[in-house]
């Protein structure tokens, strides 16, 4: 039962961030704020919270979706 559930939470998250990153592709200045994701997750030592706030401050103010925190 155990693999199941590891599989569908997977799912969920994968459906949830091909989801956002559909919505973000829509416009080009939300990709600015996906890369600064990207970014930040892609450096050592960095916590996701801290990269998901950076990007929110990117893409509340320009009308982008933004990430729960």
């Amino acid at each position: 039962m155990r693999p199941i559930r590891h599989a569908m939470s997977f799912l969920a998250v994968f459906v949830f961030a091909a989801g956002f990153a559909g919505s973000a592709l829509a416009d080009p200045n939300c990709n600015h704020c996906l890369a600064l994701y990207d970014n930040c997750m892609a450096r050592p030592g960095s916590h996701e919270t801290q990269c998901i706030r950076e990007h929110n401050q990117c893409a509340g103010p320009i009308n982008c979706p933004v990430m729960p925190e």
